[in-house]
């Protein structure tokens, strides 16, 4: 899911999203069909498998081109108390947006173990640490924060940074998301407030930067169809008990509410919402969504593949 979808994620200023390095995909189409999908074998497919989701049949093996990492990397977060929470996410918006290929900065607004609101940077560096150290210092130096556990470690292990928040099994979640090329005061004054009166301390809101080569790649080389530099932000919501869905369904809703008309109106495959609208699919593929069709038409006529950002042909 996270290839087919286009893969956003730590080394993507450096080296591209996760379809940018596919090289080839071993496919099952609807009709019974077992296809090698590269760039010499049904390249009409592997464009389409790059981004276009579960659509064109059942990938049952991923080749991928592979970079050296590590095996140690500098990452981590700060911290920012919520009475900062606006200058924080200014500051942000700012440093995030002026990074190299090499540098990763995210931010999320959640709960502290205290139970606070808090703003943490979600910073990563993939190259020699004492290059990484200068780059993410204006970071480090901003303000006063409750904490600062940006470190040396290993890749792997700050590849599990969002895990026990984002990827507990048995919670309850329901979320909203979208791309925006600005994150101005309005929407942050938005953001914010919806933060201060979380339904659930499981909740966050995350901002995420596509940066560096995942925007030089041109927009029809691979099916994924956003290649411009901007942020992918999420009210994600989260809770335990599934007797209390309607009420935090109901919380995320009203907020995204108050945001969506400032979005671009496209989201990351990979976070629509089950319940989001069709036009929103359409949106998220821009000029690649004809050629998306047409591809459906070819492989999945019937639209059997259809639970799913779907596709119809």
């Amino acid at each position: 899911g996270l290839t087919l979808g286009g893969g956003l994620g730590w080394l993507m200023g450096k080296h591209g999203l996760t379809v940018d390095n596919v090289l080839s995909f071993d496919v099952v189409t609807t009709d019974g069909r077992f296809l090698k999908a590269s760039k010499d074998d049904n390249a009409d497919l592997f464009w389409g498998l790059r981004g276009g989701g579960g659509n064109f049949g059942v990938v049952t093996s991923f080749e991928y081109r592979l970079h050296p990492v590590g095996p140690i990397v500098l990452g981590g977060m700060i911290i920012h108390p919520f009475e900062r929470a606006k200058e924080a996410m200014q500051f942000y918006r700012e440093f995030s947006a002026g990074l190299p290929d090499e540098a990763e900065a995210y931010a999320v607004i959640l709960t502290s173990p205290e139970e606070q609101p808090v703003v943490a940077f979600v910073l990563g560096y993939n190259g020699p640490i004492e290059e990484g150290e200068k780059v993410l210092a204006p970071a480090r130096e901003f303000g006063e924060p409750l904490a600062d556990l940006v470190e040396p470690m290993p890749y792997m292990t700050r590849q599990t940074l969002f895990d026990e928040g984002l990827a507990t099994h048995g919670v309850q979640r329901y979320w909203k998301s979208g791309f925006t090329s600005t994150l101005d005061d309005e929407l942050l004054d938005v953001l914010l407030n919806a933060a201060s009166s979380f339904s659930s301390p499981m909740t966050a809101i995350a901002f995420f930067r596509i940066h560096g080569a995942a925007t030089r790649v041109p927009l029809g080389d691979t099916s994924f169809g956003s290649r411009e530099a901007k942020w992918d932000f999420n009210i994600i919501t989260q809770w335990t008990d599934p007797a209390e869905s309607d009420k935090h369904i109901a919380w995320t809703r009203d907020h995204w509410s108050k945001v969506e008309e400032i979005t671009d109106g496209s989201v990351y495959i990979n976070h629509i919402a089950g319940d989001d609208k069709p036009e929103r699919i359409r949106m998220s593929y821009g000029e690649n969504y004809d050629r998306l069709v047409a591809l459906k038409k070819k492989y999945d006529p019937q639209n059997l593949l259809r639970i799913n950002p779907n596709i119809k042909p």
